[in-house]
């Protein structure tokens, strides 16, 4: 709701890291503003389930770095994140559970990351 975002206003901003960008529209930010903007939002709004896809493809190492540490403490919370990504050295940081999807079938779906990622490496 307006009133949740307009409290924590100032943690999404600094989050983002757009201070500098307040008084530009948002329709003339870049697409990596855009998307550190909305994963802001999203971190902030303290949600059950977090459902990531390639965020960590924008912005520079620190933002990442940022985000992935966030999502770490989300996950040791509690939270459930769905994280999507092609990085798949991220995974053992991240997940506890993993599926791998080739063209929409499933090729692997469990808790060993590592015999996933592995199998992974060796068909492609």
């Amino acid at each position: 709701k307006r009133k949740e975002i307009a409290k924590k206003f100032d943690a999404i901003v600094e989050f983002a890291g757009i201070e500098k960008f307040l008084d530009t529209p948002v329709k003339y930010y870049s697409s990596g503003m855009y998307v550190r903007l909305a994963f802001a939002v999203a971190i902030n709004l303290e949600p059950n389930i977090l459902i990531v896809d390639e965020v960590l493809a924008v912005g520079d190492e620190a933002f990442q770095e940022k985000c992935l540490q966030h999502m770490e403490q989300f996950v040791a919370r509690g939270g459930t994140l769905l994280f999507v990504s092609h990085n798949y050295e991220l995974y053992p940081r991240l997940c506890t559970d993993i599926l791998w999807l080739d063209h929409g079938v499933p090729r692997y779906s469990g808790k060993d990351i590592e015999q996933c990622v592995a199998a992974f490496k060796a068909t492609y």
